[in-house]
Order: structure tokens, then C-alpha cells, then sequence
């Protein structure tokens, strides 16, 4: 019979909370809140929630921003901070970022700027390319180079 709850494989690297907190609310994920997010939005918020206090406050600059999140253009940007309070994910409001509690009940899967695609079924997709696990290490490796950026820059 299966524990009820798994062990860690690495009991002596769990995590600790050591200074600042953050978390991302597992309905995020489960309940589709990411649905239909772009790369980059998923990742501004991922980076929002990292580096907000208690009370998902930030109030990390644009140009840090696009600098922690190698993102050339300001209405890139842009377009991800509209989308995530558009989802009513986030507040923006001079200068000042507030990750939201996520809203009750079933997130809405609307795009702010156009509808989303019509997307073909599973039978029709190709398959995956060999190169999909390097490519989702590479974005995982990403990620993580963001995270890295964030913590030098409290320092």
C-alpha cells in the first residue's frame, strides 16, 4: 500500500524559509489560472512572486525587470503585466506590482488583446520532437538563471 504522503528524495536539502517568503498557490496550476498564458507572462509572474513580500508587494522597476527577464522591447513587458491584471493575477498601479490572491472559482481563459486559437485535436498534433526534453531543460535552465538574477540583485 502506497504512504499517504511521499518522502522527499533529498531529505537534507529541504526547503527553509530564510529572510524574505514567497510562494505560488498550487490552484495556479490546478485549476488552470496559467491556461493560455504566454511564456513570457508565466514568467513575469513567477518572477513577481519571488520577489514580493508577505503582501505580493514589488516594486521592482521596469528596466529591472526587462533586464531580469532578457526582454528587449518595452512593450513586451508591457503586454505581459496588461494580460496578468487583465486575469486579475496582479494590480499594477505607479510603479508598484501586487501579486493578487487568485480569484474564486474557475479563471476565465480570455485573452485581453484577441481571442485565443482554435487549437487542433491530440490526434492531429505532430509528434513531439526528440529535442522537446532539452528544449523544456533549456526553458527550466532559464528559469533558473532568472532566479539567480533576482537573489544576486537583493544582495
Amino acid at each position: 500500500m502506497p504512504q499517504s504522503r511521499p518522502h522527499p528524495p533529498r531529505p537534507d536539502r529541504q526547503r527553509r524559509i530564510r529572510g524574505s517568503f514567497s510562494w505560488i498557490d498550487h490552484r495556479f496550476l490546478r485549476e488552470g489560472f496559467d491556461a493560455g498564458l504566454t511564456r513570457l507572462e508565466k514568467l513575469l509572474y513567477f518572477v513577481l512572486v519571488a520577489v514580493s513580500n508577505h503582501d505580493g508587494v514589488s516594486f521592482y522597476s521596469d528596466v529591472r525587470l526587462a533586464d531580469l527577464l532578457d526582454i528587449r522591447f518595452p512593450h513586451e513587458l508591457d503586454g505581459a503585466r496588461n494580460e496578468l491584471v487583465h486575469r486579475d493575477l496582479i494590480a499594477y498601479e505607479g510603479g508598484v506590482y501586487q501579486v493578487l490572491d487568485l480569484p474564486p472559482g474557475a479563471p476565465g481563459h480570455r485573452r485581453a488583446a484577441s481571442p485565443a486559437p482554435a487549437w487542433p485535436s491530440s490526434a492531429a498534433l505532430p509528434r513531439v520532437r526528440s529535442t522537446a526534453g532539452r528544449s523544456a531543460a533549456s526553458d527550466l535552465e532559464s528559469f533558473q538563471q532568472v532566479l539567480a538574477r533576482c537573489a544576486r540583485g537583493r544582495r
